[in-house]
């Protein structure tokens, strides 16, 4: 039992030292947490190396430019929050990141956990931003798969948001309705194109926002677009 428990640890220790990738670049404040350190290290030069369980934190007007393993790397951008949980796992709990992942061969690609979120990827280019309960998904090539940890999603199709859209104009043009009219066209409309998934398909140039279970496609801000070109900068 004794002897079992040593091996148990002994490859906890060497897995957490395992090689994950480096920090190349790096604007403002740049934290690196070691071995549970609750005080972190700032990073003064590039490039620095990441290991497996180690905890990257950018302070405000800050990024990371990260080189994972292999063809990968992300932005970090601004108070956010990066923990690499293994060689093909990252976890991100808070504030907006940039992802670039290449598959090669036969790789497994990589896994992004982002709160109770996991996205599986292998090629694309995606931001994912995180606060509070929510989660922005901002696909600008390839193809990614969402799926929910823990129970389903709401997921709301593009064609309730279309009618949504097409009721508010009919509103402004003067077509004014009752607020209770409104309130059954709402929950009619939303029992006709929501379903309950566990899991989802997102393809390029598309965007969802997550808010506790519910998914509704969003469209992609100029500015998110302009951010993309950060990983052409390493």
């Amino acid at each position: 039992m004794r002897f079992a428990l040593l091996l148990v640890l002994l490859i906890g220790i060497a897995l957490s030292g395992e090689e994950a990738g480096e920090v190349v670049r790096k604007k403002g404040r740049v934290k690196l947490y070691k071995n549970n350190s609750l005080s972190g290290n700032l990073i003064t030069q590039t490039p620095v190396e990441l290991h497996v369980k180690d905890i990257l934190k950018t302070d405000f007007a800050s990024m990371a430019f990260v080189k994972l393993l292999g063809v990968n790397k992300l932005v970090l951008m601004e108070n956010s929050v990066l923990y690499i949980e293994g060689i093909d796992r990252v976890n991100f709990e808070n504030g907006r990141a940039l992802f670039q992942i290449r598959k090669r061969g036969e790789s497994r690609g990589l896994k992004v956990r982002v709160k109770s979120v996991i996205i599986g990827i292998k090629g694309t280019r995606f931001m994912v931003t995180a606060q509070a309960d929510q989660v922005g998904i901002y696909l600008k090539e390839g193809n990614l798969t969402v799926r929910k940890m823990v129970g389903e999603f709401i997921r709301y199709r593009k064609r309730e948001e279309e009618a949504f859209e097409e009721f508010r104009r009919e509103m402004e043009e003067g077509m004014r309705r009752e607020e209770e009219e409104f309130e059954r066209f709402k929950e009619e409309t939303e029992r006709e194109f929501r379903e309950f998934v566990k899991e989802f398909e997102l393809t390029a140039g598309k965007a969802v926002m997550i808010v506790g279970s519910e998914v509704r496609d969003v469209p992609i801000p100029p500015e998110v677009e302009e951010e993309f070109r950060l990983l052409d900068m390493f």
